[in-house]
């Protein structure tokens, strides 16, 4: 029997490289889904938070658990990190707790609800980012799976026999140049997509950036779009999530299994006045920026640099927040 083949099952204790954190994992997961559900169909707000706390608490567990057993399983030249499944969903309790951290933080300054709309979204998005960076800090860079360099740039120890060489030509200077000239196809496409889907459904997404009324609005929004949500989200699609698939897989698998999680991830706060309404507009939220993604995601097999990756979602957005306001 392979390595492969004889790595445990989720569920399974006996024979993990880290049987306490796995353990640890499970309860938690269990717990904190438990009580998130119980809270969001009406036992309370409260309940709510506690179960996305424990639930945060319990999937970075698993996911480094994950990681410390492919430590034993997988070659070198392999991802030994936690899967790119596990690192998503990881980051995910965190992400939607942002909000309450910074209801906690404000309240001594009279309250998160007395923030400009454009102020308290660049500091949600702030600390959503920052959560995700520190989720990949624990369950990545922590295990020894990656250095921080390993996941902005095409070091050596990145380098996997299952990726083609890198194309490094102009070297930084080619990194920007090529996050500069890609963005306005990339616009162009996902115009004809947008406008064809809206068309046909009427479901129209809302914008994730409130209205920009003011100049200081409007910087808020750029810095927001511009600046922090590429740098979080790069980070975590394509520094972490593209390279495990494309270490394990091979270049087509990062590309696309990395587009589909980065465009399911912008439906998830997304509703409407009923269910099928709801789906529509997650539907056509999750369409749009598939071209994004792929662009993303093809552009760092290319390039293997985040700075090339994050140049192009920074002008992709900050041309989105330019034409809407």
């Amino acid at each position: 029997m392979s390595q492969q083949e004889a790595r445990p099952g989720l569920l399974q204790i006996n024979g993990r490289a880290a049987p306490a954190l796995q353990l640890l994992g499970l309860v938690a997961s269990a717990l904190g889904l438990g009580l998130a559900l119980a809270g969001i169909l009406g036992a309370g707000a409260p309940l709510a938070i506690a179960g996305l706390a424990l639930l945060g608490i319990g999937l970075p567990a698993l996911a480094g658990a994950s990681a410390l057993q492919r430590q034993v399983d997988t070659p070198v030249t392999g991802w030994r990190g936690p899967g790119p499944v596990a690192t998503f969903f990881a980051t995910l309790p965190w992400v939607v707790l942002a909000p309450v951290v910074l209801v906690i933080a404000t309240a001594p300054f009279g309250g998160f609800d007395r923030l400009d709309p454009a102020i308290a979204t660049l500091l949600q998005v702030l600390v959503g980012s920052l959560a995700t960076a520190a989720v990949i800090g624990l369950t990545v860079v922590g295990s020894g799976a990656a250095t921080w360099r390993d996941l902005v740039s095409a070091t050596p120890a990145a380098a996997a026999p299952t990726l083609p060489p890198p194309d490094r030509r102009g070297g930084l200077l080619g990194d920007l140049a090529w996050g500069l000239a890609i963005p306005i196809p990339v616009l162009a496409g996902a115009s004809i997509v947008a406008s064809f889907l809206v068309s046909s459904s009427g479901a129209v997404p809302p914008s994730p950036l409130p209205p920009a009324g003011n100049l200081l609005q409007l910087c808020a929004n750029l810095i927001t779009a511009g600046l922090i949500a590429p740098i979080g989200e790069e980070l975590l699609y394509r520094g972490v999530i593209a390279q495990a698939w494309g270490r394990q897989s091979g270049p087509r698998r990062a590309i696309i299994f990395s587009t589909l999680l980065f465009a399911f991830a912008h439906t998830l706060n997304l509703g409407g006045t009923t269910i099928s309404e709801g789906l529509l507009i997650a539907i056509v939220a999750f369409a749009i920026r598939l071209p994004l993604g792929l662009a993303l995601g093809w552009l760092w097999v290319r390039r293997r640099s985040l700075v090339a990756t994050i140049m192009l979602h920074a002008v992709y957005n900050i041309a989105i927040v330019l034409i809407s306001s």
